[in-house]
């Protein structure tokens, strides 16, 4: 099909008038400026929420986060298991267990029985001649 040269002439001339009168604002430099003022206007609100909090909000927010961090052993004696309190989907599983998060576990391996506390696991160490009792969590 062929058309003649005349008849592409109004369609030309609408796209050359449209592309006169158009403003293009979009280019690199306008961006960048833009993209930098959406980052310190981020970076200006978080500064202001940082400077609401009191000193002593902070350290009690950190504390907390250490000690969430800090974690322990978790004991669960219906299963008779133990695992780090920071694997919290481990405690998933023992939701309706009986469980206790301490900060220090021993365990004997000759029996598999869990001891809490230091004077238990040499009482257990000394009275049942069971030397393969290992230390978990603490110091």
């Amino acid at each position: 099909m062929r058309v003649p040269l005349l008849a592409l002439l109004p369609i030309a001339l609408g796209t050359f008038a449209s592309l006169a009168s158009a403003r293009f604002t979009d280019n690199v430099g306008t961006r960048e400026i833009h993209a930098r003022s959406f980052h310190d206007g981020l970076a200006l609100h978080q500064r202001d929420i940082l400077a609401s909090l009191s000193t002593r909000e902070l350290i009690d927010a950190l504390s907390e986060q250490l000690e969430r961090r800090a974690g322990g052993i978790v004991l669960c004696q219906t299963c008779n298991t133990h695992w780090d309190a920071n694997r919290e989907g481990e405690g998933l599983r023992h939701k309706k267990h009986d469980t206790h998060q301490l900060e220090e576990l021993w365990r004997c391996s000759k029996c598999n029985k869990y001891l809490q506390t230091l004077s238990g696991a040499n009482a257990h160490r000394i009275s049942r001649n069971h030397n393969e009792v290992v230390h978990f969590g603490g110091p």
